[in-house]
């Protein structure tokens, strides 16, 4: 008896403790408002949980991890791509080139006589490629021409060095000749201009005037076998034969 009304009073005891804890509640608004109603399971599960958090939200997602997972225990990794030659090898990008080393610049300027010394560097690749392009245009032009462009010299049988010409031949052997002169024979050297070029199958006539009212003087010239053009000079000291020769 004594056992069972101490129970009693025990319950009654934590029963009142509980509803002196609880918070009162705004007053009514009027006469006949009623006041809420006490939910003492919501309150306990409201004080458990933290505050930015309710029952009804989902927790936010895990960030993803970034390293790769893992490969199950027995996995093996697939063999490397082969080809009908062998296996493939990776792919190996080459280097880019290197700049051309910059020519040495001097400090003053290389004398005629400094026979070992140059005033530029050793010629690169790209230099000697143009040159030889610009050394293949000119032949090729040059291979064009007739067989008396070019330079010549006319000779006594002596040796002694009378005129030097400079002829314009266009046409294989049969176009229009054109060309300058420049006397070697006289105290003072004159040049001009041809007066007149005249090609026959066997004979070369040139006519040139070295000064106003002096005899004009005449080039008659006929091809020999070891390519020179032999005959004779005409002009105020007489006929001599000559021989002209290329350069």
């Amino acid at each position: 008896m004594r056992l069972g009304l101490a129970l009693f009073l025990t319950l009654a005891l934590g029963a009142g403790a509980a509803l002196a804890q609880t918070p009162a509640g705004p007053a009514p608004a009027g006469p006949d408002a009623q006041p809420p109603a006490y939910d003492p399971i919501g309150d306990a599960i409201a004080a458990a949980l933290p505050p930015d958090q309710t029952t009804d939200q989902e927790p936010d997602a895990m960030p993803a991890d970034d390293a790769p997972p893992a490969p199950p225990p027995g996995y093996a990794a697939p063999p490397p791509p082969t080809t009908r030659y062998g296996p493939a090898r990776p792919l190996i990008m080459a280097p880019p080139p290197r700049a051309a080393p910059g020519r040495p610049s001097l400090d003053r300027p290389v004398m005629i006589d400094e026979t070992g010394k140059s005033p530029d560097g050793p010629p690169t690749v790209i230099d000697l490629t143009y040159e030889s392009r610009i050394r293949g245009s000119a032949a090729a032009s040059q291979g064009l021409q007739g067989p008396l462009d070019g330079g010549w010299t006319v000779r006594t049988d002596a040796g002694a060095p009378v005129l030097s010409l400079q002829l314009v031949d266009r046409g294989n052997g049969y176009g229009q000749l054109e060309g300058a002169w420049r006397s070697l024979d006289a105290p003072m050297s004159r040049v001009g201009l041809i007066d007149s070029l005249d090609r026959q199958p066997a004979v070369l006539t040139i006519r040139i005037t070295k000064a106003p009212g002096k005899p004009t003087v005449v080039l008659s010239l006929t091809p020999a076998s070891d390519g020179t053009w032999r005959g004779d000079l005409m002009d105020d000291r007489g006929v001599r034969p000559v021989v002209m020769k290329r350069n």
